[in-house]
């Protein structure tokens, strides 16, 4: 008797070992394809994370994190600190002002003026505040026409700065937003080249705008049945990979980058509200993005346009290196 039970206890485990094995099998099979689905499919870079679309790992820093890193992190606190009032002429006045500009097409102008609507008399933001919009919606502007200096969209520039009562020497902060009209959608050929563009424009800013500290970059939001290929997913989607790898050349050093010393030949580049969400909330902050929320597919309709600008917003309010020149506690001194 004793015998038989220790035979049908060899029996079970058998079985319970067996069914553990395939249940195994299984687990890694599925995981297996779990990694294969994260290398393939297009996930917003925040959520991302140390994960990796077609070998590129994510995150909106370096090394899959979303926070600054190290000595870049230390620099971008001292460039937010040096933001103080400045008059036209560039010099430090109780009169000047914290001078905050828009770039780009369209879509940055539509959010720029949401934001500046939710800025102007808000006790939460500095006072010395001067914010204008200087994108273009009804020509073109381009990452291309930004680093044509002879372009018609610099004419626009110069021509809106002076309607401000404005100077590009009282200009410290730029917001970028605009597409890239190449017409290659291969990966990583086109965010390469978008890369390579966001960088020729920071030589732009450096040389136009002496006193510029830094540029905020957001991508750009997810688009639904738009015409053309340069607005068309997954090249918004790409175009967040370019903003990353700008971001990525300037923290690893690279020398079209260096934004420090007698050398320095850009701005620092920094991310602001990450735009690009599909329509299942991220993981990291709950934010997401639907057709609903568009007038065209492409740009933004009332609801989604103060989404996006609160979204901003927020963000300038509570980055640690933000709310340094947009907060309250903002001044001329610090």
């Amino acid at each position: 008797m004793k015998i038989k039970s220790t035979a049908i206890l060899v029996v079970l485990l058998f079985i319970a070992c067996s069914k553990e094995n395939t249940n195994n099998k299984l687990q890694t099979s599925l995981l297996s394809n779990s990694i294969n689905a994260l290398d393939t499919a297009k996930i917003p870079l925040n959520d991302l994370g140390s994960g990796t679309f077609r070998d590129s790992v994510g995150g909106l820093y370096p090394g899959g994190v979303n926070i600054p890193p190290g000595t870049y992190a230390h620099d971008l606190s001292r460039a937010a600190k040096n933001i103080i009032p400045l008059d036209t002429f560039g010099h430090s006045s109780l009169n000047g002002k914290v001078t905050f500009i828009s770039i780009g097409g369209s879509t940055g102008g539509h959010n720029m003026k949401d934001l500046i609507t939710k800025t102007s008399g808000n006790p939460a933001t500095n006072p010395y505040l001067k914010m204008f919009t200087c994108n273009n919606g009804t020509t073109d502007a381009s990452l291309k026409d930004i680093i044509d200096t002879a372009s018609p969209y610099w004419a626009h520039i110069t021509q809106v700065i002076k309607g401000a009562r404005s100077s590009n020497r009282q200009i410290q902060v730029i917001y970028l937003e605009t597409d890239d009209t190449t017409t290659n959608v291969k990966w990583p050929d086109r965010p390469v080249t978008g890369k390579n563009h966001i960088e020729s424009c920071m030589h732009v800013f450096k040389r136009k705008f002496p006193n510029i500290k830094i540029v905020y970059v957001l991508g750009r939001t997810q688009t639904f049945g738009t015409k053309a290929i340069w607005n068309k997913e997954p090249c918004p989607y790409y175009f967040s990979w370019s903003c990353k790898w700008a971001i990525q050349d300037q923290i690893n050093g690279v020398k079209a980058m260096n934004y420090t010393g007698k050398n320095a030949v850009a701005p620092m580049l920094a991310w602001g509200f990450y735009q690009w969400a599909d329509s299942l909330p991220r993981k990291t902050d709950g934010f997401y993005w639907r057709a609903s929320e568009t007038a065209d597919g492409l740009h933004a309709n009332e609801v989604g346009q103060d989404t996006l600008s609160a979204r901003f917003q927020n963000f300038l309010l509570t980055d640690k290196y933000a709310k340094i020149w947009y907060g309250k506690n903002a001044g001329i001194t610090h």
